[in-house]
């Protein structure tokens, strides 16, 4: 199983420090964080986002999650990918941050096909990270994408991705 949390910090000046207090206690369970806030010559937003690509432990992961969730001013979402085809992650939730996760089958006409759609996009993904995986046995790779822009074109994207074979689409909206 491949697991992905997303945390949405409503206030990193207050937040930041405790959630990273939790996630150094958990280290040893998380492969890949990104991390983002929104930042220019006159803003720096106190809203941000990690996002954690976790090992395939499931007490570990459990365990990180129990000790985030007692936490004030964050918000976790959490989307999983299992070979016995169950989804996990598309609960609807109001949100204007949607983060998706694209599993990808190591095959060069899947990959070239995924990249048509995410170039084609490309204007509605603001923030793109790839991460290489094992699934089925077989080499895969992970995307996690920070949508952006129009509702109606990131709606096309999970659309035209879902209706690739070999790609697995998860999402987690905030």
């Amino acid at each position: 199983m491949i697991k992905v949390l997303g945390i949405k910090i409503i206030d990193r000046i207050k937040e930041a420090g405790l959630t990273q207090e939790v996630l150094s206690r958990h280290a040893s369970v998380i492969t890949t964080r990104l991390g983002f806030h929104e930042v220019t010559d006159n803003v720096c937003s106190r809203e941000a986002y990690i996002i954690l690509h976790l090992k395939d432990d499931h007490a570990e992961s459990e365990r990180l999650i129990k000790n985030l969730e007692p936490l004030g001013g964050i918000m976790i979402r959490e989307v999983t990918f299992s070979d016995n085809g169950n989804k996990s992650g598309d609960k609807q939730f109001d949100g204007t941050t949607e983060i998706i996760g694209i599993l990808v089958k190591r095959d060069r006409e899947v990959i070239l096909s995924v990249q048509k759609l995410l170039t084609a996009y490309g204007c509605n993904i603001r923030t793109r990270l790839g991460v290489n995986e094992i699934f089925f046995g077989e080499p895969a790779g992970l995307i996690i994408l920070e949508l952006t822009g129009d509702h109606k074109q990131r709606d096309l994207l999970e659309k035209d991705l879902k209706a690739l074979k070999q790609v697995q689409i998860r999402k987690m909206v905030f």
